[in-house]
């Protein structure tokens, strides 16, 4: 018989052996995971050059693809420096809630050539045949999940809007962020609604008593209206706004504008601000100038606010009392009689041999 500790040794060289054989499986993993994927955390857009570079993306990850001619290609350059300059943090929010990143790529269509091998390559137009694709330029979305023997028809869908007239960047735009999940470049936002409330929140200025109250639930209803907020930008720019009412109750309704001279001092004295950070406090001056320069309501403002404070209420309201009050779902109606609550009686039955059998009445 084996003893305790020769059995323990044993079992600790299998898990040993266990970790070891998962460490080394994941940076084999690692190690072949495809380069195009990698670049595609660089922000860069990739270029596409046959049939395998694309599926080998869509494996994994989606793909907003751009095709366009040689000599067209301002239209790429614009959406592949917005992109460049899109905050990593809608990026990463969006890849979390998803599981897969977007890869933006292009492929270029070029005049026919032979290689260094004397072989005759297409230029990329069979496979913008393969895409369906028959005018330049063209914008499409294909969904990531491809495998060697998928179809694109499956997977892709495209911009089917204007690329020649005025609304056409905001239709792509807004195609973009439809499929994409998130807007790129270094838009500024401010949330007017938002904007209204502090503007109403600063109004009772450096308060107590009842205005003080007020203030906290003016507060409280912006918390509220952003506790549910998972899409970028706007859950980033939620918290802005409720850190800007914690900070002014903390310290005082001249908060907002301190922090805007801080900002613009750092803006002016260091050059050498990335774009992401310069986009951060470009989007937090934003939100503090709606505290630090308060418009005037309107009575519609005064209005809409009042509405929004009311449906908040009710919502509360409808949620405690769906936890507080009891379920009927368990109790019988009255006046039912229960199935079986009378006894069966059972008498005895004879067959034709005379022998005893018991029958249920």
């Amino acid at each position: 018989m084996a003893s305790p500790t020769s059995h323990w040794s044993q079992r600790f060289n299998i898990l040993a052996l266990t970790k070891l054989s998962v460490i080394i499986s994941s940076l084999l993993i690692l190690a072949t995971v495809p380069p195009l994927t990698i670049a595609s955390e660089e922000k860069s857009c990739i270029e596409i050059k046959e049939d395998f570079d694309l599926r080998n993306i869509a494996r994994h990850d989606n793909v907003l693809l751009i095709i366009h001619d040689t000599g067209d290609d301002s239209q790429r350059t614009q959406i592949c420096e917005r992109f460049k300059n899109t905050p990593k943090e809608r990026i990463v929010a969006q890849k979390e809630k998803t599981g897969r990143s977007t890869v933006f790529a292009y492929l270029q269509i070029k005049d026919q050539s032979y290689d260094t091998d004397g072989q005759l390559q297409d230029g990329g137009r069979g496979l913008a045949t393969t895409l369906g694709v028959k005018t330049f330029p063209q914008f499409a979305f294909i969904e990531g999940g491809m495998d060697g023997k998928a179809k694109y028809s499956s997977h892709i869908t495209f911009y089917s809007g204007s690329t020649d007239d005025d609304s056409f960047m905001t239709n792509l735009d807004k195609f973009i962020h439809k499929h994409v999940g998130y807007r790129i470049g270094v838009d500024v936002y401010n949330i007017i609604f938002f904007d209204s409330i502090a503007s109403k929140f600063i109004s009772y200025g450096d308060c107590s008593g009842v205005d003080r109250f007020k203030q906290k639930a003016l507060a409280l209803l912006i918390r509220f209206s952003t506790l549910f907020s998972y899409s970028e930008p706007f859950s980033s720019i939620g918290k802005l706004y409720n850190k800007a009412f914690e900070k002014s109750l903390q310290n005082g309704m001249g908060y907002a504008s301190s922090q805007i001279e801080r900002i613009e001092r750092m803006l002016k004295k260091q050059n050498d601000l990335s774009e992401e950070k310069v986009h951060e406090m470009n989007q937090k001056r934003a939100v503090l100038k709606a505290f630090a320069e308060p418009r005037e309501l309107t009575d519609d403002d005064n209005k809409q606010i009042a509405i929004h404070v009311l449906l908040h209420l009710g919502l509360i309201v409808a949620t405690v009392l769906l936890f507080v009050l009891p379920s009927d779902s368990g109790k019988e109606e009255e006046g039912e009689e229960p199935v079986n609550e009378v006894p069966v009686i059972a008498k005895v039955v004879e067959d034709e041999n005379g022998k005893g059998k018991k029958k249920n009445q």
